[in-house]
C-alpha cells in the first residue's frame, strides 16, 4: 500500500474520508461491538485511522491495539485519545509478509480492503485471519457493489424524470466510457470521488472468509441516507437508500 497516500490525508481526514460510525444511524457497529466485547477479551482495530471506533473498543474489551499505515493518524489517535489507558499504537503495512501482530479475540476492519489491487487485498485478508484466535471473531464492514449500483440507477432515473431522453440520460449520468471502466467494474472497482475503489458482492465477501476459515455468523446493511451520495437529492429518492456490507465471521481453524 502506499503509505504517503494516507499519510497525505491525515490532515484532513475528516473532510476527506467518509465516517460509518456518524452515519450508522442504528448503530449496528457499536451493537456487535458489544455482543461480542468482554473486558476479558483482546482487539486488533486494523486500519483505525484517526481512531473513531477506539473509544468504542476501549470501554468493551480489555485491551485494544489499534494499527494503521499511516504514523500521522496514529499520532492523531495516540495525542486524541491518550487519556484512555488500554489501547496500545502500532504502524504497519498489513500487506507486508511476515508481519507479527498479537493475535486476538476480536478484530475489526472498516472499509479498509478497498483499494484497487487484489494482490495487496488478499495479503491484507491473510493478514487479518492469520491475526484472530481461534473461535475469534472478524467485523468486516465494506462497501457494496449492489449499492453502488443501485446510485447509478438512481442517477439515471433522476434524468429521466427530468424529461432527458434515454441516450441524453445515460451521457449526463456517467459520461463517456473509458476502457478501463469495464475491467475495473468486472472487479468490483467504482471510483468513489475519482478514486478507483474496491466494491463488494455479499457472496463474494462470504467466500473470501470461507476460505479463510472464517464463518459468517451476523450479516447486515448499514443503511445511509441519498445525501452521502448526492448533495442534493430530490424527495422521491428515498427507500431502498445506499448501503455497506457489515459481516461478522467467525475463525474456525
Amino acid at each position: 500500500m502506499k503509505r504517503e497516500y494516507w499519510n497525505n490525508l491525515a490532515a484532513g481526514y475528516e473532510d476527506e474520508i467518509f465516517s460509518v460510525l456518524a452515519n450508522d444511524r442504528k448503530k449496528l457497529i457499536a451493537k456487535l461491538v458489544k455482543k461480542y466485547g468482554s473486558p476479558a477479551k483482546t482487539v486488533n482495530d486494523f486500519g483505525c485511522g484517526i481512531g473513531h471506533f477506539l473509544p468504542l473498543l476501549s470501554a468493551n474489551f480489555g485491551k485494544v491495539n489499534a494499527i494503521d499505515i499511516s504514523y500521522k493518524f496514529i499520532t492523531r489517535a495516540k495525542k486524541k485519545y491518550k487519556h484512555l489507558s488500554n489501547i496500545e499504537y502500532t504502524t504497519a503495512d498489513l500487506s507486508k509478509d511476515g508481519l507479527r501482530l498479537e493475535k486476538t479475540h476480536f478484530a475489526m476492519s472498516v472499509n479498509m480492503l478497498i483499494m484497487p489491487s487484489l494482490s495487496v487485498r488478499l495479503r491484507i485478508l491473510d493478514c487479518l485471519a492469520k491475526h484472530i484466535l481461534k473461535n475469534g471473531h472478524l467485523l468486516l464492514a465494506a462497501p457494496s457493489l449492489e449499492s453502488a449500483m443501485l446510485t447509478d440507477f438512481r442517477l439515471l432515473e433522476w434524468n429521466l424524470r427530468n424529461g432527458i431522453s434515454p441516450s441524453s440520460a445515460t451521457r449526463a449520468s456517467f459520461g463517456k466510457p473509458k476502457k478501463s471502466d469495464s475491467q475495473y467494474l468486472r472487479q468490483g472497482i467504482v471510483p468513489i470521488d475519482g478514486v478507483q475503489t474496491k466494491h463488494y458482492l455479499k457472496e463474494e465477501i462470504a467466500t473470501l472468509l470461507e476460505s479463510r476459515k472464517m464463518k459468517i455468523t451476523d450479516i447486515c446493511k448499514i443503511e445511509y441516507p441519498w445525501t452521502s451520495e448526492f448533495a442534493s437529492p430530490p424527495k422521491w429518492m428515498k427507500k431502498p437508500e445506499p448501503w455497506d456490507w457489515l459481516v461478522v465471521a467467525k475463525k474456525t481453524g
